[in-house]
């Protein structure tokens, strides 16, 4: 993976400096166990599309709609803006700023407490962190759906629809075809053996 890489399987999307994006992008990928072709194409397609080519780390609207939302973690007054989406998957809520905190720290990842300071997650390197938290930990399923190419499964728990699958659909197929291209350069692929003729 490279930064023309990086800019083709997201859409090569004006005024959007990929060299700069591309080491945050590449740290996510570790911390999220995405180390196989499969992985990474699905990784582009859903980063792609959440983030629209990684032209956003922030949701383009205030957050005042997550205003109270007590699942999301938003308890107090001004919670909805303040924990509005970040990064490329667009973390949101008090819950899961703390969380990813919790997470991020004692991997050794971060010493940020990032409930405290959620204008970090808008900055790529944290962002991306955040995307593999979530990735991971959030939604520990995602690498196994990854692995079956399970477009439609990855889509609903990043989601919890099937919002824009279309535009995933067509970041994921020109991602697959790009095959090992997508991985880093330190990640060794092998294929599986099988004990019989």
């Amino acid at each position: 993976m490279d930064a023309k890489t990086l800019a083709e399987v997201m859409g090569n999307q004006p005024g959007v400096d990929y060299a700069n994006l591309l080491p945050g992008y590449i740290n996510a990928m570790h911390a999220a166990q995405v180390n196989s072709v499969n992985r990474a194409a699905m990784f582009a397609a859903q980063l792609g599309h959440e983030s629209v080519g990684l032209r956003y780390m922030e949701e383009i609207a205030s957050g005042a709609a997550y205003e109270w939302r007590t699942d999301l973690g938003n308890t107090q007054a001004g919670d909805g803006v303040r924990f509005k989406g970040r990064g490329p998957i667009q973390l949101t809520g008090r819950n899961n700023y703390r969380a990813f905190t919790a997470w991020a720290n004692p991997q050794g990842h971060s010493t940020h407490n990032f409930e405290a300071n959620p204008e970090l997650l808008s900055q790529p390197h944290w962002g991306f962190l955040a995307a593999s938290w979530y990735w991971t930990v959030a939604r520990p399923q995602i690498n196994s759906l990854a692995d079956a190419r399970n477009l439609e499964g990855v889509t609903r728990a990043i989601n919890g629809g099937l919002n824009g699958l279309q535009d995933r659909q067509n970041r994921y197929n020109k991602a697959i075809s790009m095959g090992v291209r997508l991985l880093p350069t330190n990640v060794t692929v092998t294929e599986k053996r099988l004990d019989y003729p």
